[in-house]
């Protein structure tokens, strides 16, 4: 739940970022000149009005959602289970943490990359005969379309995923080591994280 409320903090920054490189693309009379992204992200909420740099940002802020609440509870899930290979087996602590937030990542990626490419569906794929987009230019819709044909489709959603890792892989991956590395998830050892307390209808009870 930690990451309902800001999940959305990415979208200002994306936008902005987006804007300035489609404005190289207008022709210059309709040009707004941005010189650089962080230019565009001051100009916009002045000149376009605070709202704009929001638009479209349900595929940021689902990515962002699914990402980090996949990530962190894969992350503390096995932290709680392998503490044995550092405290016990003389494993280095860092060698175990490098394996299982790389694994916490790869499946996370995976899980929340189709959020963020419904823009790229939306936005840029073949339209229907008229001009008509199949999701009626509509993230949600797209998002719900894309879970419901999950099963069939799933891999032709990783398009540009590599992509999407090259940008912000390092980024994630550094923000979770220095997290561990203050302290933020040594509660991963606590009880609710437990094998009794997920899983209490195969627990014994005492």
């Amino acid at each position: 739940m930690a990451f309902l409320p800001t999940c959305w903090l990415v979208i200002p920054f994306e936008n902005a970022r987006r804007a300035y490189y489609a404005d190289k693309t207008w022709p210059l009379e309709l040009r707004r000149n941005y010189t650089s992204p962080t230019q565009a992200l001051f100009r916009i909420p002045l000149e376009e009005g605070p709202s704009f740099l929001f638009r479209g940002g349900f595929p940021l802020a689902m990515n962002q959602f699914l990402f980090w609440t996949t990530y962190c509870t894969f992350y503390t899930f096995h932290k709680n289970k392998y503490f044995f290979m550092w405290l016990y087996q003389d494993f280095s602590y860092d060698y175990i943490k490098v394996l299982n937030m790389s694994f916490s990542f790869a499946v996370a990626s995976v899980v929340a990359y189709p959020a963020y490419f419904t823009r790229e569906m939306v936005d840029l794929w073949p339209k229907e005969r008229g001009g008509h987009c199949t999701w009626n230019n509509n993230y949600r819709q797209c998002f719900k379309w894309m879970v419901e044909n999950m099963d069939m489709l799933s891999y032709n959603y990783l398009s540009g995923y590599w992509m999407w890792v090259r940008r912000y892989g390092a980024i994630y991956f550094s923000a979770l080591w220095m997290a561990d590395s203050m302290g933020m998830m040594t509660n991963s050892n606590e009880s609710f994280n437990s094998l009794e307390v997920i899983y209490p209808n195969f627990a014994e009870s005492s």
